[in-house]
């Protein structure tokens, strides 16, 4: 019989040293050593501990068909389609509308961040690669969340996979250049904690797709890039107040034990 909790600890501690080795140089570079450049250079590969994890846990205890498996969580389109709509839309909305507010009380001054129309696609590309969405997805939402729900309930296991989540990006809170650097460390982790409730409720209502996660995490990255409402704390205050007005109807209509109205008419 699998021991699941081991499986999710050695999948975290994985994850983590992959990722905050490779972290490492950079992050002591910004507080001023001395590291030299192909040691920066690692830090690119940093954010695939979590897809490392996962694949290499489940190819040695699942064998070739277990890899096989959870790649296609990938690509497999057989879900209900009108779950892309949030999928897609949820972030860019939200965003766009804390992006207005601070419009509205402190001026454009906001929008020379924004991301150039004309390097969307290409921008596009390379966060799907680098900036998130194929590098962790298949690690938070494919290999651990089905693992925390199978002890927690859908509510308790986002947090502590947001928590999780949020602790793993600590070491980019202290690497320049990165969004993380101008976000205060403990909004942060409450505006990962949020979202973690939003994938678990596409996770479960699409069959544990990888594919939703993904798009979802691409979505909320570009939306963030397109319209930069996280530069001002007003515009961060304002997303976690627009996050919980959503959360909250969620919870209620979907209930709280498995995030899925399917399940709760059961």
């Amino acid at each position: 019989m699998e021991n699941k909790k081991n499986y999710l600890i050695q999948f975290f501690v994985i994850a983590f040293l992959w990722s905050w080795l490779l972290w490492l140089p950079q992050v002591l570079n910004y507080f001023g050593f001395n590291i030299p450049g192909f040691l920066l250079f690692f830090g690119n590969f940093a954010i695939f501990g979590p897809f490392i994890s996962a694949f290499s846990l489940t190819l040695k205890n699942y064998g070739k068909e277990g890899f096989i498996k959870l790649l296609k969580r990938g690509i497999d389109i057989n879900f209900q389609k009108k779950w892309l709509i949030p999928t897609l839309l949820l972030s860019p909305f939200l965003s766009f509308i804390a992006l207005v507010i601070v419009l509205l009380f402190e001026g454009n001054w906001i929008l020379e961040y924004g991301l150039n129309w004309q390097m969307f696609f290409p921008v596009m590309a390379i966060i799907f690669v680098t900036g998130g969405p194929l590098a962790e997805e298949y690690g938070w939402r494919g290999y651990a969340l089905d693992r925390l729900q199978n002890k927690w309930n859908a509510l308790i296991s986002s947090i502590i996979l947001g928590l999780i989540w949020a602790l793993w990006h600590l070491p980019l809170h202290f690497i320049s250049g990165t969004t993380q650097e101008v976000i205060p460390i403990y909004q942060h982790i409450v505006i990962i904690t949020l979202s973690s409730i939003f994938y678990t409720w596409l996770h479960n209502n699409t069959g544990g797709s990888v594919l939703i996660a993904m798009l979802f995490h691409l979505s909320g990255n570009m939306a963030g890039a397109v319209f930069p409402y996280w530069v001002s704390g007003l515009g961060r205050w304002t997303f976690f107040a627009l996050n919980i007005l959503v959360i909250v109807p969620i919870l209620y209509y979907f209930g709280i034990k498995s995030l899925s109205r399917k399940d709760k008419n059961n």
